[in-house]
């Protein structure tokens, strides 16, 4: 007989869970991604084979030539991409994320220095030009942020700092990035460097998401 629990646990169950999730049930994503905190490095690795972390990394190291520079992981989970920029050679690195669980394995792991548990759906309540960069992959999907963030990610940037994420594709129109963008381009307040469609995962048939580089314009 199989076990239900392992069979809602394979890889591949986990990430259609994270898929579902909905921005109006909180209560579902803090369950999920509790039940998920100690194997998703394994699921996602391992068992789903998942890129971006890697080539967002490269991507920031490719556009930070400053090691030392102040970086944001925005919604880190478990370091999986603050690993990556550490291997790239960036040192000084915070992790923000919705799921205590998540932050508690990053920080554990050593892989990111302070942990802020926030929710990017509420006013982000944060020290304004604290950082040079943020970077962040698996966040902009199903069923968890919005571009309505975006400006108050900004403003946690220096003035030519830059955001280097990922935008699943699916979301990209439906979660007003295109739109996002643009007003935030005609206002001043940034502009997109470069936008480049690829995979998410190793297995992924065609591009499943944008590599986006977005600079803050100086006020």
């Amino acid at each position: 007989m199989t076990d239900d629990r392992e069979t809602d646990n394979t890889p591949e169950r986990l990430l259609a869970r994270a898929y579902a999730l909905r921005n109006d049930d909180p209560e579902e994503t803090l369950k999920l991604y509790a039940d998920w905190a100690e194997t998703y490095d394994q699921t996602m690795i391992d068992g789903l084979a998942y890129r971006s972390p890697r080539r967002i990394a490269a991507l920031a190291a490719v556009s930070e030539p400053c090691r030392d520079a102040r970086v944001l992981d925005v919604g880190c989970g478990t370091g999986l991409l603050a690993d990556c920029l550490r291997e790239e050679g960036f040192s000084r690195i915070d992790g923000l994320d919705y799921s205590a669980p998540m932050l508690a394995v990053a920080k554990r792991e050593g892989r990111i220095d302070e942990a802020f548990l926030r929710d990017l759906n509420a006013p982000l309540v944060m020290e304004a030009g604290r950082y040079d960069m943020l970077a962040s992959t698996g966040t902009f999907t199903h069923g968890h942020v919005g571009a309505g963030c975006l400006p108050g990610l900004l403003a946690l940037l220096v003035p030519e700092g830059r955001l280097i994420c990922t935008v699943h594709r699916d979301v990209w129109d439906e979660g007003g990035f295109g739109t996002g963008l643009e007003a935030l381009t005609a206002g001043g307040v940034a502009v997109l460097r470069s936008r480049e469609a690829d995979r998410l995962f190793e297995d992924d048939d065609e591009p499943t998401g944008w590599y986006l580089v977005v600079e803050k314009l100086p006020a």
